[in-house]
């Protein structure tokens, strides 16, 4: 199946990059900028982007199963992007938002003075 039409990208070929990327010592995070400059593609418009991202773990979950790939490194990816898409920040303040008001007092009427 075609994922980039701009840059002639296949799900075979993703696989096999992930296959080697993650096959590194440290490897990197596979984002699909690492995967594409790992291919030395280049993404032109971006219209292949979440296509790719979800064909990119779909692979390496599959290359996990099959044994090809180490258990360890997929397990500290899947951290790694948790982390990413849900920094302790973004949660903070989330939580911030979502937090209930403090009631206060209604304020006392305002005192008039008469003027004779």
């Amino acid at each position: 199946m075609i994922i980039c039409s701009c840059a002639v990208v296949t799900d075979k070929d993703l696989e096999q990059a992930v296959l080697e990327v993650m096959s590194q010592p440290n490897a990197p995070l596979p984002t699909p900028g690492v995967i594409y400059r790992h291919m030395q593609k280049k993404m032109q418009c971006c219209g292949c982007a979440p296509l790719a991202a979800e064909t990119i773990y779909t692979k390496m979950e599959e290359l996990e199963k099959k044994g090809l790939i180490c258990p360890c490194a997929c397990a500290t990816a899947k951290t790694r992007m948790k982390d990413i898409m849900n920094p302790p920040e973004r949660r903070v303040a989330r939580t911030l938002r979502e937090a209930p008001r403090p009631l206060t007092a209604p304020a006392a009427p305002a005192k008039h003075k008469t003027v004779v």
